[in-house]
């Protein structure tokens, strides 16, 4: 996780712009991914739930100038990634590499805002190594995380 300590400064936005762009990033990842019978739960974390999200100073962080959404999708063993979203490289919570399905789609929002999409699977979210994997890379993966997020969709 060292790549995270070389964020530049960031001017936060006002939180009704916030929550805004918050609402539509919420509102287009469910038209992009629902109705899907193989997702269990959508949740939000980030900059955009604990009213930090921003604009960051030059050159930007992770090719972009500004914070971007986070989302974490819960989904069935067998689900298929959509190929709207490319691979991130960077987005390694988990040691074996087949767990950490991170995506990236860039301008996702008012072609200006980037959305990263987690996506783990029913199988990983059962064991308790990968639960405590997933809470110290700030993804609640349980329902008594201590990390902030909202539950955007839920299947249950």
């Amino acid at each position: 996780m060292g790549y995270l300590q070389k964020r530049p400064q960031k001017k936060v936005f006002r939180k009704e712009k916030i929550d805004s762009l918050r609402n539509q990033a919420i509102e287009k990842i469910k038209s992009k991914l629902l109705p899907n019978e193989k997702i269990i739960k959508i949740i939000l974390i980030g900059s955009s739930i604990k009213n930090s999200f921003g604009e960051y100073e030059q050159p930007g962080f992770r090719g972009s100038l500004f914070s971007d959404f986070d989302f974490i999708v819960f989904v069935k063993d067998d689900f298929e990634i959509p190929k709207w979203l490319e691979r991130e490289p960077d987005g390694k919570p988990f040691p074996e590499d087949s767990m950490n399905l991170a995506y990236r789609n860039k301008e996702f929002i008012e072609n200006k805002y980037d959305v990263e999409v987690f996506f783990i699977k029913n199988a990983n979210v059962q064991d308790p190594k990968i639960q405590e994997l997933g809470e110290l890379a700030g993804i609640p993966i349980t329902s008594d995380s201590k990390h902030k997020h909202l539950i955007v969709y839920s299947s249950e």
